[in-house]
């Protein structure tokens, strides 16, 4: 909550829920953002009840809102829109993923928070962003893992598309928002006035496609699930070694010499040029997978790395777990919830030497902080009002 960091000196006032937007206000508190989250009284983030595992933990809101503050507050009465109006009046960045047209009618807008704020930088998260024909649609990351096109190149090389094993349209919104943060921040130190900007997960997944749209301008071609392979480069893959697997590459053409030699198998080294194994990719794959087979992964590590190819095994969420180098970068972090014990957290994932962005305050407890950020904001009368009004949820 506002520990030392590159952004210690910052307030953020977020009104997001599930992933994208939480995840982008807890990398911005990672950082010592003092991040205040409005969640509706008695309720909360959706969040907070899924993906709920042992002992009624859910690991979902527990990462995305580590570092935060919580304060409840009910958008249906008029106190609790003013309360929300006063919090942002105060801030530097307002963080929202309301529907479309909801913060117009909340009086949560850009025109009506910045005429109150100049300064205030007014990021905006929705499934297809504020413009556009489907602007008013629901956009969940499934679906638009399908939409944007992630899907169709994602699978079994010849078989059905599948999902991403990550909801990655949500994170690299809630990326691209955090970038969107810090650029408009960047230039209100220049022209000293805030601004807006929204992104969506539609866009975020197309953003992710890439090369693959503009190969596809040039060939006409639409690619299918790429397998377990590289879409251009060859070899640049998974592999099956004798107790798992390896993925691997050659990066140039001018070392192809080399990793013959690392393979002992002669009968591939005529195709000394990346088009030349890729028009061969059956013939040579194969001769490649048969050797692989033959032996252990530990041993085509060793033998990768003394080659000086790129390489690494297949990893599951415990081997990253323990892996030495998640330890070494602060990847994972020990953490003890109040409520719920001992844990693990992903840890921040931007190191730098003078500052240490980790977990330092849980995820908080519903409207916790409600009466100490008010209490600094406004006077005891106002919030008596505001209290008797229903702000912060039923009065007793």
């Amino acid at each position: 909550m506002g520990s030392e960091g590159p952004l210690s000196d910052l307030r953020v006032v977020e009104m997001t829920v599930h992933r994208a937007g939480p995840f982008c206000g807890s990398l911005l508190a990672d950082m010592g953002a003092e991040v205040v989250k409005i969640e509706r009284p008695g309720v909360g983030d959706p969040a907070r009840t899924q993906g709920v595992g042992p002992e009624n933990r859910s690991a979902y809101f527990m990462v995305n809102n580590r570092n935060k503050m919580s304060v409840e507050l009910d958008l249906k009465t008029e106190g609790g829109r003013e309360a929300a109006r006063e919090l942002v009046d105060e801030a530097d960045v307002f963080l929202e993923n309301f529907g479309h047209g909801v913060a117009d009618k909340l009086g949560l807008d850009y025109e009506t928070l910045s005429d109150r704020n100049e300064d205030l930088v007014y990021a905006s998260i929705k499934g297809y962003g504020k413009t556009g024909p489907k602007r008013e649609k629901k956009g969940l990351d499934l679906i638009l893992q399908a939409e944007g096109g992630i899907m169709s190149v994602t699978g079994p090389e010849g078989g059905e598309p599948v999902k991403v094993g990550q909801a990655v349209g949500d994170l690299t919104a809630g990326l691209l928002a955090t970038v969107g943060v810090l650029a408009r921040l960047h230039e209100r130190e220049r022209t000293g006035t805030g601004g807006q900007f929204d992104v969506g997960l539609y866009d975020a997944i197309v953003s992710l496609m890439n090369e693959y749209i503009t190969t596809y301008s040039m060939n006409g071609e639409v690619p299918g699930p790429q397998g377990r392979s590289h879409q251009f480069t060859v070899p640049y893959q998974l592999f099956e070694t004798a107790d798992g697997h390896v993925v691997t590459g050659v990066p140039s053409d001018e070392r192809w010499d080399d990793f013959v030699d690392m393979l002992g198998r002669e009968e591939i080294r005529e195709f000394r040029t990346n088009e030349e194994r890729y028009e061969n990719s059956e013939e040579v794959i194969g001769v490649i997978q048969e050797e692989f087979a033959e032996k252990p992964t530990e041993h085509w590590l060793e033998r990768l790395t003394e080659y000086g190819f790129p390489n690494g095994p297949l990893n599951d969420v415990a081997d990253v777990v323990e892996d030495e180098q998640s330890s070494a970068r602060g990847l994972v972090e020990d953490h003890d919830d109040p409520d719920w014990g001992a844990c693990l957290l992903p840890g921040h994932p931007i190191r730098y030497p003078d500052y240490e962005t980790s977990v330092d305050s849980p995820a908080p407890r519903l409207g916790e902080h409600t009466e100490a950020v008010f209490a600094d904001l406004v006077s005891e009368e106002r919030l008596s009002r505001w209290r008797e009004d229903g702000a912060f949820g039923d009065p007793e």
